[in-house]
């Protein structure tokens, strides 16, 4: 059986504590990586960064810092925070672990790169930013004279590592657009060191840049004609990850699987409702079940002791659906089993994937099987009475 994100997280932190002593070390220079095999210590540390999952990034050293990297799977913004809330209370003080790279704050730093026997200080490198209708993101121009006789690709790879460097990957995520290379320096551009202050004050409220696991995005949809669940009936709903919806009607399954190699699983739950019920009282409802669930059994965002991330929701012409990031699956059906256990409504969990496997969250051991089972009777869903018997 595949081990939870909150047991990884767990092991993680175990492996931390019984070797701090040694990981101090080597920040202080005591392992001195010129008289130690330096790739062998970057081994022992991706060996216990591998217990979260296979292929994660980091970055340890400076003032008792280490970086987790997202590295352009943005998966991992729904993730990594988890691990980094979790730093033992010993190490607090001592130790900052970042969710995603942090940004230099606007320090100038000077990017080599060995294969193209080229280097730039970030002054250097000049941008130019157009805030889009809303104010929220902008599209980018960027202009590296020392570049000009490269080509586009080793052009564009070499300018997102600068830029996630320089101003950390959450902000990129979550207030860029667009970026293209400039034919040429123009007299609004600025230095790249000043274009995370520029974002923060003409793209964030309040300065901060948004959570990148908390943008909710609407969208609306055509259901086809006698579309029957789950999903195709969907006509409208909100989500904080779109990637995870087009990839499901993609039948692409490769965002799933990131969260199931770290031992999180998308999910959603769903229930029907009868044509002659109320739309607004339904949409109340769904409401309302999802905020019970994220203050009953999901647990305090960021917290470090959720249960997972409530992800939107969405109304269907047969069917209301919640969506789901679970961190600890067997754990969040056994509570939300009994948050639901008095509501007289089968409810079904579907696996946010091509193929997912589907169940309903009562069996007929249930006090109010009968009741759940009438109910979808009253909705028109004997496919769903015949599948569950």
């Amino acid at each position: 059986m595949t081990k939870p994100f909150t047991t990884r997280t767990r092991d993680f932190w175990a492996w931390f504590t019984a070797n701090e002593a040694k990981l101090s070390a080597f920040v202080e220079n005591k392992l001195n990586p010129q008289d130690a095999d330096t790739q062998q210590i970057v081994n022992f540390i991706a060996e216990g960064v591998a217990l979260l999952a296979d292929g994660v990034h980091f970055n340890m050293g400076g003032d008792y810092e280490f970086t987790f990297t997202v590295s352009g799977n943005d998966a991992l913004f729904y993730l990594l925070p988890y691990v980094t809330a979790n730093l033992p209370q010993q190490f607090r003080g001592k130790w900052k672990f970042f969710s995603c790279m942090p940004g230099a704050g606007g320090e100038n730093y000077e990017f080599r790169m060995l294969e193209h026997d080229k280097n730039v200080d970030t002054d250097n490198v000049f941008i130019s930013a157009q805030p889009d209708e809303e104010g929220k993101t902008a599209d980018l121009q960027f202009d590296v004279p020392q570049w000009a006789d490269m080509d586009d690709d080793n052009c564009y790879n070499a300018f997102f590592i600068l830029m996630d460097i320089a101003i950390g990957e959450a902000l990129a995520y979550t207030s860029l657009r667009n970026v293209e290379r400039a034919t040429a320096q123009t007299p609004e551009m600025i230095p790249l060191t000043q274009l995370a202050a520029w974002m923060r004050t003409n793209l964030c409220e309040n300065g901060a840049p948004p959570d990148p696991a908390d943008r909710h995005t609407a969208y609306k949809q055509t259901p086809e004609e006698n579309a029957r669940p789950p999903r195709n009936d969907i006509f409208v709903g909100a989500i904080n990850y779109t990637r995870l919806i087009s990839q499901y009607f993609q039948r692409d399954n490769f965002t799933y699987d990131t969260f199931t190699n770290f031992g999180a699983k998308p999910i959603f739950l769903y229930y029907y409702y009868s044509d002659k019920d109320d739309q607004k009282e339904v949409l109340n409802r769904r409401y309302d079940l999802q905020d019970q669930l994220e203050a009953e059994v999901l647990g305090k965002r960021n917290s470090g002791e959720e249960l997972g991330l409530m992800l939107g929701g969405a109304m269907g012409q047969w069917c209301a659906y919640i969506d789901l990031l679970l961190y600890d699956e067997a754990v969040f059906l056994e509570k939300a089993k009994a948050l639901l256990a008095d509501v007289p409504v089968m409810f079904f969990c579907h696996e946010f994937a091509h193929d997912g496997r589907k169940f309903s969250l009562f069996g007929k051991d249930d006090p109010l099987y009968d009741a759940r089972v009438q109910q979808l009777r009253d909705c028109g869903a004997q496919f769903e009475i015949d599948e569950l018997n």
